[in-house]
């Protein structure tokens, strides 16, 4: 694949564009055989091959047209006989490969490809091919006032100082820097100094104005790039470390992002466990289905079918504590388990602090981001009592407890010295499939003060901390895969 179209494809990505790998080889292929000539029948084209939703349209036609095209300013003002006219000397660069193939454009054409103070020098490991002119040091293109060339020379520059890579405001400066100096600034500064040491002020003067619209064509250069790729990137970095951080410490303005990530991390986990998982037992021979298949063929057997074992889908009951900082993770674990129907469709709901009561019909009929706050308001901002809590979920739920049932606690398992009725814990867990107490709270400090972990833990089959998106995506995904 190009280089600029998987930089296209990373663009498209960090803008809610979800591009495959085989989306990406087709649109190679699309790109290969319509070639560059129609721009909008490009565009179209590639539409159809990577964009799938009418928001995925949106923001792909947006990313399309930032990131082909491009323009630069290179306004060199000569009182030579070919001076250009003032509307001439705007030069629009399309940022698209010219070749039939689709390749990228060289590098520079014979005209500069050296960079880092060396001024026209040629790099390491290239070779001068017999019958080619020199390459053009950086000041003779500023003082021909080249602008193809230039603009040329700054495209390679920036290529290779991985300007694809600039994230935040403050690396404007740095690549800025990084650009000129693969372009030759180096040897250009000093062209001005041995001018201004011959007292050829005239000449510095004029050299180092075009260095200074030079400059400012980087800059505008490097915070197009910035524009193109830095939101994206910024907001993929901003939920990387939301996904990290204790739910307890998230601020109220990150809910609705946090809401998003979690309906994704859903989606993601359905789509991968939507199949009807089925286990082939191949030493038992299905023979109706085996006959039934190939009376076509008068009962010759050209097909075998072997009987299948289907997999349930598990029963879940979760039971979250909904008292201070427990009710923020309580928040995103309903949210995740009521997001994904598909594969969990028998999930039961309780809420408690003091009080238990079972949510699910709330749940289900206002949706999780409506009712969890009016399940928190109902339940939490009590004393917390497990061992009340106990006794209401064995009095409302335990007959209903099988040999597929798995039971989720979410807690902190601190009862304000209450007795937390590990004994109901305990026949629970003889009913139960399996039962997982996720805790907020570090480990270190389980046992400490009002803290009843040391005697809950022993009664279920997982105990674990649970204080973050990740973590909570690794509780579901484990719940899914041994079911």
């Amino acid at each position: 694949m190009d280089r600029p179209l998987a930089e296209f494809v990373d663009m498209l990505r960090y803008s809610d564009v979800p591009v495959s790998i085989g989306e990406a080889l087709d649109a190679a292929r699309t790109m290969e055989l319509l070639g560059f000539e129609d721009r909008g029948l490009l565009k179209s084209a590639l539409s159809q091959v990577m964009a799938k939703t009418i928001d995925e349209m949106e923001n792909f036609d947006r990313c399309f047209d930032q990131f082909f095209t491009s323009e630069t300013s290179l306004n060199f003002k000569d009182n030579s006989e070919n001076e250009q006219k003032p509307d001439e000397t705007d030069v629009e660069v399309e940022l698209d490969p010219v070749d039939e193939k689709g390749a990228p454009p060289p590098a520079m054409s014979g005209n500069g490809e050296g960079g880092g103070g060396g001024g026209g020098e040629q790099q390491s490991g290239e070779q001068q091919m017999p019958g080619e002119s020199a390459p053009r040091s950086l000041t003779d293109l500023l003082e021909q006032g080249d602008r193809t060339e230039l603009t040329l020379a700054m495209t390679a520059a920036a290529d290779r100082s991985n300007l694809g890579n600039i994230i935040l405001m403050t690396q404007r400066g740095l690549f800025t820097r990084r650009i000129l100096e693969e372009m030759g600034l180096n040897e250009v500064n000093q062209e001005i100094s041995d001018r201004k040491a011959e007292d050829d002020e005239a000449g510095a003067e004029d050299l180092g104005n075009r260095l200074s619209i030079l400059f400012d064509a980087v800059r505008d250069m490097v915070e197009r790039q910035l524009a193109l790729t830095s939101d994206g990137k910024n907001n993929q970095f901003r939920q990387d470390i939301l996904k990290k951080v204790r739910l307890s410490n998230i601020e109220t303005r990150d809910f609705r992002v946090l809401r998003e990530m979690v309906r994704r991390m859903a989606k993601r986990l359905t789509d991968m466990n939507s199949r009807v998982k089925k286990v082939k037992n191949r030493g038992h021979l299905d023979i109706r289905k085996t006959m039934r298949r190939n009376v076509a063929y008068d009962g010759i057997l050209f097909e075998t079918h072997w009987k299948q074992k289907e997999k349930d889908r598990p029963k879940v009951m979760a039971v979250c504590d909904v008292s201070g900082s427990v009710a923020s993770v309580a928040r995103f674990l309903l949210l995740f388990l009521h997001s994904m129907n598909e594969v969990l469709p028998n999930v039961r709901s309780f809420a408690f602090s003091g009080e238990l009561g079972e949510i699910t019909d709330l749940l289900n009929r206002h949706g999780p981001e409506e009712a969890i706050p009016q399940v928190i308001e109902e339940y939490g901002g009590r004393s917390t009592d497990y061992g009340r809590s106990m006794e209401d979920f064995k009095e409302l739920a335990f007959n209903e407890i099988d040999s597929r049932t798995t039971i989720i606690f979410l807690g902190d398992g601190r009862s304000n010295g209450a007795d937390p009725r590990t004994d109901i814990l305990k026949e629970i867990k003889s009913r139960a499939k399996r039962v997982i107490w996720l805790n907020p709270e570090r480990k270190s400090v389980w046992g400490s003060g009002d803290s009843e972990m040391l005697k809950i833990a022993p009664y279920c089959t997982k105990a674990e901390v649970c204080n973050s998106l990740t973590k909570l995506e690794l509780v579901i995904r484990d719940l899914l895969k041994t079911s």
